[in-house]
């Protein structure tokens, strides 16, 4: 049974933390584990809005249309859909870039103008992202292991600090990334 003809459960007033991006850590082509909406049972949902309620003990994954009525806000959760779906175009497009090797264990990409780099540590295993006058060796309190994911950082990274900064960015809360 839906959430929505339960009692007890508040329709109205919750609040967005964030959404999640359950295609975020796959690569291209792999199959997303789609969510159930925890309101209406609507299967297949990418974009799991997740809400609080002072008087619901606990948070909700829902879907945007969900969200939109549950937070009053009908303008919000769409446009950070939209926002997520624009992010992942980005992503796919910088990650077929091609780089250039330089000296050894280095990697160039001219990208928009400016200059990314990837290097491997030289402290043992590990590599890094140069970009924007930060070097980034750990990444979540996580050493970069390979240059895929030195790939995916740089991208983070570029994209943090670009135009797109002014749309919705990844945060990680201890558990999960959220954007909001």
């Amino acid at each position: 049974m839906a959430r929505w003809e339960r009692q007890g459960i508040p329709h109205k007033g919750w609040k967005e933390i964030g959404v999640e991006d359950l295609g975020e850590t796959l690569e291209f082509g792999d199959h997303v584990e789609y969510e159930q909406c925890e309101m209406c049972g609507q299967e297949k949902i990418r974009y799991v809005h997740i809400l609080r309620h002072p008087n619901f003990n606990g948070e909700l994954r829902v879907g945007c249309v969900c969200a939109e009525h549950m937070t009053d806000d009908y303008i919000n959760p769409q446009k950070t859909e939209g926002e997520l779906k624009n992010r992942l175009n980005r992503k796919k497009n910088f990650m077929r870039k091609e780089w250039q090797k330089r000296s050894e264990g280095k990697y160039v990409l001219r990208y928009k103008g400016e200059t990314i780099t990837i290097m491997k540590s030289k402290f043992g295993p590990g590599w890094g992202v140069l970009y924007g006058g930060q070097q980034v060796f750990r990444y979540n309190n996580r050493k970069i292991d390979d240059f895929y994911t030195a790939k995916l950082i740089a991208f983070d990274l570029f994209d943090e600090q670009h135009a797109s900064s002014k749309e919705v960015q990844p945060y990680w809360d201890g558990r999960r990334w959220l954007y909001y």
